[in-house]
C-alpha cells in the first residue's frame, strides 16, 4: 500500500521516490561524519557555510515576522463587513477613502491604505464578484472532542461580524466516535439551528472502503452534503466558499467578512486557496513551557511564510471555493495530511494556475495540553510527526510534475525544490547547527593537529550566538499577542513566557528534527502512517481571544 495515493507507476519506482527524502537527510548528516575522517577542511567549509546560510535566513524570518505582525494588527480589526458594499461602486469608494486619507483624521490609516490598494487592484482587474451573491459553508469534522470545545468554535463563527444567515454549517461527527459524540452533535445542531442559514449534524460512517481513519474522509463527506444542497437550490458552487475548522478552532470576529472581501476581488478566485493565520493561543497560559515555545513558534512560522505567498501552502484551517473542491473531487480520503496535499491536488488540477492567498486574520487554536507533562510531550511529538508526514507528498509531486506538460519546467523545478528543501531543512538544520561542528574533533584523532577543526566549534558558536538576536522578534511579538492572563494563572507566569525561549534549541531538535526524521524514516521503510492521531488539547478555563 502506498503512502496515501495510487500513482500508477511500478512499485519499485514508487518506493525509490519514497526513499529519496530520508536518503537526502540521513545522507547529508552521515556524510558529515564520514568526511570528518579524511576531509576535515571540506567538512568545515560546508558546516560554516551552512551556519551562515541559516544566520541570513533567521534574520530574514525575524524581519518578515515583524512585517506580518504589523499587517495582522492592521487588518484583523478592520471593519471589512462595513466595506463589502463598497464593491458595488468601487470608484465612489476610492474617492471616499482618498478623502479620508487626505484629511488625516483616521486612526486606522494603515488599514485604509491597504484597503485602498485592494480596491485599486480590483478596479484595474475589472473582475469583482457581488458580495451579496456569496455564501459560506463552514465544516467542522469531529471525532471525540468535548462538546464545550466544539460549542466554543460554533459560537465564534456565530459571533463573526457577518450575516450568519449567509452561513451553512456542517458538524460532521464520526460514527466511530460513539453514542456520546453523536448525542452531543445533535444537541449542538438543535441549539444552533436558528442561528445560521442551515445547520446540519451529519454522521460520517466508519470503515468506508478506501478511506483512512483521518480527517479528509469526514470533511469530504460533509462537503458532498453542501454540494447536494447547492445543486438542489441551483446555487453556483463558485459562489460558495468552504472553510474547514477543527473542533478547537475559533476564527477571529472579522474572518468571514475579510475572506468574503478578498474572494470577491481576487482574479481566478475559484482556483485559489485562502489561508488565515493559525494562532495556537487558546490555552497558551495553561500549557507547559516546552509546548508554549512550540505553539508560538508554529504560529509565527505561518505568519512569516505568509509574507512570501509564493511559498505558502494550505495548513490546518483554510478555505476554497466549493467549485474547486468539486473539481478536485474534494480531499484525498487516503491522506493523513489532507491540508498540504490538497494544495498539490489543486495545483495540478489547474495545471499550475493555483496560489494560496494569505489572510492576515487569526484562527485561534489550542496548544497541545494533556493530563501530565509526559503525556503532553508525547502528544506534541505525535502532532509534529503528523505534520512532517507531508513529506509523503514528495513522490506524488515528482510524478505529477513529470506528467503535467502544461506547466513550464522552470516553474516545476522551483516548486519541487521548495517541497524537498523544506522537509530537508526541517529534519537536518537544528541538528547540524547544534552538533556538526564538533564532529571532526570527536571522530578524527588527527583533528587535534588541524587548526580548522579546532576553530570550527568556536566559529559556529559565534554565528549561532549572533543568530539568537533573531529571537527578539518572536519574543516581543509573543508578549504583545498573548491573550489576557486568566484569573487562575499567577502573574509570575509572564516571566516564564520570556524565559521559555531558552528551550528553543530543545524544541527545534527533539520536537522538530527528530519528528521530521521519524516521518522520513518511516516513509523510507514503508512504515506508513495509516490513521490520523487526534491531538489531546485540554483547557483549564474559558479561552480568551488574543489581541492583534
Amino acid at each position: 500500500m502506498s503512502a496515501h495515493i495510487d500513482l500508477d507507476i511500478p512499485h519499485w519506482k514508487e518506493r525509490t521516490l519514497e526513499v529519496l527524502p530520508g536518503l537526502l537527510s540521513w545522507g547529508f548528516m552521515i556524510s558529515i561524519i564520514v568526511f570528518s575522517f579524511f576531509a576535515i577542511e571540506v567538512v568545515a567549509y560546508v558546516i560554516v557555510g551552512f551556519a551562515f546560510l541559516w544566520l541570513i535566513k533567521i534574520f530574514g524570518y525575524s524581519r518578515r515576522l515583524v512585517h506580518g505582525y504589523r499587517l495582522m494588527r492592521t487588518l484583523q480589526d478592520f471593519d471589512w463587513n462595513k466595506h463589502l458594499s463598497d464593491l458595488k461602486d468601487v470608484p465612489a469608494a476610492l474617492k471616499r477613502v482618498e478623502k479620508k486619507l487626505r484629511e488625516g483624521k483616521t486612526l486606522d490609516r494603515p488599514a485604509l491604505q491597504r484597503y485602498q490598494y485592494l480596491l485599486n487592484r480590483s478596479f484595474r482587474n475589472n473582475d469583482i464578484l457581488d458580495p451579496d451573491e456569496v455564501l459560506h459553508a463552514v465544516i467542522i469534522p469531529t471525532h471525540n472532542e468535548a462538546k464545550e470545545i466544539t460549542r466554543a468554535t460554533i459560537q465564534a463563527v456565530a459571533n463573526n461580524n457577518y450575516d450568519s444567515k449567509k452561513i451553512m454549517f456542517v458538524l460532521s461527527y464520526e460514527e466511530r466516535g460513539g453514542a456520546e459524540v453523536e448525542q452531543s452533535s445533535k444537541e449542538l445542531a438543535k441549539e444552533f439551528k436558528d442561528t445560521f442559514k442551515e445547520f446540519w449534524a451529519v454522521k460520517h460512517p466508519k470503515d468506508i472502503p478506501g478511506e483512512a481513519k483521518a480527517k479528509a474522509g469526514n470533511a469530504t463527506f460533509a462537503a458532498r452534503k453542501v454540494t447536494a444542497y447547492a445543486k438542489k437550490h441551483k446555487i453556483d458552487p463558485a459562489n460558495i466558499i468552504v472553510t474547514t475548522l477543527d473542533a478547537d478552532n475559533r476564527p477571529a470576529s472579522t474572518y468571514l467578512a475579510y475572506l468574503t472581501f478578498i474572494y470577491c476581488v481576487s482574479q481566478d478566485r475559484v482556483k485559489k486557496s485562502y489561508q488565515p493565520m493559525a494562532m495556537f493561543f487558546n490555552n497558551i497560559w495553561d500549557a507547559p513551557a516546552i509546548t508554549r515555545v512550540i505553539a508560538t513558534n508554529n504560529s509565527f512560522w505561518l505568519l512569516m511564510e505568509a509574507m512570501r505567498p509564493q511559498r505558502l501552502r494550505n495548513f490546518s484551517s483554510h478555505a476554497q471555493s466549493l467549485q474547486a473542491l468539486i473539481d478536485t473531487d474534494y480531499w484525498n480520503v487516503k491522506s493523513i495530511v489532507e491540508d498540504g496535499h490538497q494544495y498539490w491536488r489543486t495545483y495540478f488540477r489547474y495545471d499550475g494556475n493555483h496560489t494560496v492567498v494569505p489572510l492576515y486574520v487569526a484562527i485561534y487554536q489550542d496548544a497541545v495540553l494533556a493530563g501530565t507533562l509526559w503525556q503532553t510531550m508525547r502528544e506534541q511529538f505525535t502532532q509534529l510527526r503528523r505534520w512532517a508526514w507531508g513529506v509523503s507528498d514528495t513522490p506524488y509531486v515528482i510524478v505529477k510534475m513529470y506528467r503535467d506538460r502544461q506547466i513550464a519546467w522552470g516553474k516545476k523545478a522551483v516548486q519541487l525544490f521548495r517541497q524537498i528543501e523544506g522537509y530537508f531543512s526541517w529534519a537536518t538544520a537544528p541538528i547540524i547547527l547544534a552538533f556538526a561542528s564538533f564532529a571532526p574533533i570527536f571522530i578524527n584523532p588527527s583533528a587535534s593537529d588541524s587548526i580548522v577543526a579546532q576553530q570550527l566549534p568556536l566559529i559556529v558558536s559565534r554565528v549561532n550566538t549572533v543568530a539568537l538576536i533573531g529571537l527578539v522578534g518572536p519574543v516581543v511579538a509573543t508578549m504583545m499577542a498573548l491573550p489576557p492572563r486568566p484569573p487562575h494563572v499567577k502573574i509570575t507566569r509572564r516571566i516564564g513566557m520570556v524565559l521559555q525561549w531558552v528551550l528553543i534549541p530543545v524544541a527545534l531538535i527533539c520536537f522538530g528534527s527528530v519528528a521530521a526524521l521519524n516521518a522520513q524514516t518511516r516513509l523510507m521503510f514503508g512504515k506508513y502512517l495509516e490513521t490520523f492521531d487526534a491531538t489531546v488539547k485540554k483547557r483549564k478555563d474559558k479561552p480568551t481571544e488574543a489581541s492583534f
